[in-house]
């Protein structure tokens, strides 16, 4: 019997099987873009998710026009193209075959920006288009459509409908969330109108309401329309659910399926839209099971679930028809097979870290524009090419040290490609600095990719040799083919007097040995260790104040989680920038501010995270007694994230 029998169930909605109840959300065309069409990697992007199991492919997003809607080149264009006749030979015919063939149904989401946009991205930089004429936050003027520009915008998407269905798409996703153009006319926060597109919950539908009936007149009944809401915008004025219910139910016997995501694109509710670490896991569940309550038509739910488990849940206890995965599909394509072939154990988990938010670019990292990329799965964004990689020519002897992220997956990856690998870990465990996650109030999704990663390592023919520590002398004597160093880093202690104090702890140190912390806790450093840690004190119950020298804190995350943690530490941790440390006592710590300012803080501990420092010595005396091929990864070259180790590791076992 399935382990998940709800979850891969099929389905059948009109003429359409859905093989199972996993589908791949619309994620941003990014990287995947040429000239508004699917480039070769967004093929093969697209495929390598078909070919994981995914029921339903979901391509993101496409533009409705070339006039008001387009977004600065991170969307496709699906009608720019005055010569639609020749679709069928172009790259999205491809597309679209690439995700069929391996039996996942088609589909692609068209959109409207409205008055999101911005003038620089409009033809001619002309003013936005939106229900309301208004002046934006930002200073730009919103232009208020007429009904004449009201019905061009209806007939756009419909023409775009008739050219997905032209090229091969099952099916189409009608963007009415996150604060685009229907979701504006919809909203009461963003339709200010007194005509008969405004007001009423009847006349703020009106508009989107005629969208769908001129998409269902361009494609006909046979082919699906799935309609994309925001259960909730989560800001004041916003819709609410009851507004949303009463929307399905006018739009029931219109749409083939609903899919209930959450928010709008405002930075303080956007690490809600896309769920940070700080939020449950299927948070927007109990929205889509009010819309299904409501409807009879099929409801797809989307927010924070990468585990079938919660997945199978849902299906089964008839809060949604199908869960549809995003980040998590970035993370692991292979989600769907694991879960049916038994190996839950190997899926790689989403850990909801930023990949769609800009971030701070490391030293000697090239991050084109508009890529994103996976913490957990270095392929992403990458598949065309690497599936170029020809395989290993012949099989190696491998010694891998250390057992970190980095170390583990290099040895996975070696191990996979067919050489001989040994893994050196000098503890008694694997896991490295990611063995802090098994006592992390919020790091339950990284704890199980360290967890998952130990799995793989243990299921595949490696030679791990625990308490073992490299040396020069051990790696002469073995002599591998190649030798991967992967040795990490250890914490900079600062120069402040009492910093060797019985009161002082590092910053992960706290999570083994919680019994040394006093009730009140003084953090020294405000990165983005230093803020994750003073949350997880205030989570034990701690009175935390946090002590950065610096004007901003924790700098080093993407936007989104940054602005997720600082939203968490509202109310439960103290934050002093622009404030030094000078000095420990048993008491408690002295500061002095940016204006010469001194101040005694009391506090029963005080915890430190002030960087890391690389094990770049000792690295280069193992490399150097390596007679033949040899790689740094991760810290050891300098301190970076999980990120960066996993994907060295990759690419340095792809060399070998």
């Amino acid at each position: 019997m399935k382990e998940y029998p709800n979850l891969f169930s099929p389905i059948k909605i009109g003429p359409v099987i859905f093989k199972n109840r996993l589908v791949m959300s619309p994620l941003t065309s990014d990287n995947c873009v040429v000239d508004n069409r699917p480039s070769e990697q967004s093929i093969a992007f697209h495929a390598a998710r078909a070919r994981g199991g995914f029921a339903q492919i979901t391509v993101g997003e496409v533009d409705v026009d070339t006039e008001f809607a387009c977004r600065a080149g991170d969307a496709f264009n699906i009608i720019s193209d005055p010569n639609p006749k020749y679709w069928h030979s172009g790259a999205f015919y491809e597309l679209t075959m690439a995700i069929r063939e391996h039996g996942a149904i088609a589909s692609i989401e068209i959109n409207h920006a409205g008055e999101a946009n911005h003038p620089k991205n409009i033809p001619g930089h002309r003013n936005p288009i939106g229900p309301t004429g208004h002046v934006r936050e930002d200073g730009i003027v919103i232009d208020e459509m007429d009904e004449t520009m009201m019905n061009q915008v209806a007939d756009n998407f419909a023409k775009a409908a008739k050219y997905v269905k032209l090229v091969g798409f099952n099916m189409c996703m009608v963007h009415g969330g996150h604060g685009w153009l229907l979701g504006q006319f919809l909203s009461p926060l963003t339709n200010k109108r007194t005509d008969k597109y405004g007001g009423s919950r009847e006349n703020r539908a009106r508009f989107p309401l005629m969208v769908i009936d001129r998409i269902r007149q361009a494609v006909g009944k046979d082919f699906l329309i799935e309609y994309r809401v925001s259960g909730e915008e989560l800001v004041d004025g916003g819709l609410t659910i009851d507004d949303v219910v009463d929307f399905a139910k006018r739009i029931e016997h219109k749409v083939d399926i609903i899919h209930v995501s959450v928010g709008i694109y405002h930075l303080h509710v956007e690490s809600r839209t896309f769920s940070s670490m700080y939020h449950p896991h299927g948070c927007n569940v109990h929205l889509a099971a009010a819309i299904k309550k409501a409807v009879s038509t099929p409801v797809t739910v989307v927010g924070g679930i990468n585990d079938p488990v919660m997945a199978e849940q849902i299906i089964a206890e008839g809060k949604a028809d199908f869960v549809a995965l995003g980040r998590q599909a970035l993370a692991d394509p292979e989600f769907p097979n694991k879960a049916l072939t038994g190996r839950t154990d190997e899926i790689a988990p989403c850990l909801r870290c930023g990949c769609f938010s800009p971030m701070p670019q490391e030293e000697g990292e090239i991050t084109p524009p508009h890529t994103f990329q996976c913490t957990v799965n270095p392929v992403t964004s990458k598949e065309f090419r690497m599936q170029l990689e020809p395989p290993a020519k012949t099989s190696k002897t491998v010694m891998v040290v250390g057992g970190g992220p980095g170390g583990m997956y290099a040895a996975i990856t070696a191990a996979e490609r067919g050489h001989k690998v040994t893994l050196l870990e000098k503890t008694d465990s694997l896991g490295g600095f990611l063995k802090f996650t098994d006592h992390d109030t919020y790091k339950d999704d990284l704890r199980r990719y360290k967890n998952s990663l130990i799995t793989r390592v243990n299921k595949l023919n490696i030679n791990v040799r625990l308490n073992t520590e490299a040396t020069a002398e051990l790696v002469g004597r073995e002599n591998p083919d190649a030798l991967i160093v992967a040795i990490g880093s250890q914490p900079i202690v600062p120069n402040i007097p009492g910093i060797s104090g019985p009161n002082v702890m590092y910053a992960l140190d706290v999570y083994q040995e919680p019994e040394k912390i006093g009730k009140n806790v003084i953090m020294i450093g405000g990165g983005l260790v230093g803020c994750e840690t003073g949350l997880h004190l205030a989570a034990l119950g701690k009175s935390v104040t946090l002590v950065e020298m610096m004007d901003k804190l924790s700098p080093d995350a993407t936007e989104s989680h940054r602005i997720a943690v600082l939203g968490m530490m509202e109310g439960t941790v103290t934050a002093r920038t622009e404030t030094k440390c000078i000095g420990i006592t048993p008491a408690g710590i002295n500061v002095v501010d940016k204006n010469g300012q001194e101040e005694f803080i009391a506090a029963d501990t005080v915890v430190y995270a002030v960087g890391m420092r690389a094990h770049s010595d000792e690295a280069f005396r193992l490399c150097a007694a390596a007679p033949k091929q040899y790689f740094f990864i991760g810290d050891c070259i300098s301190p970076r994230k999980v990120k960066q180790a996993v994907h060295e590791g990759y690419h340095a076992a792809m060399d070998v």
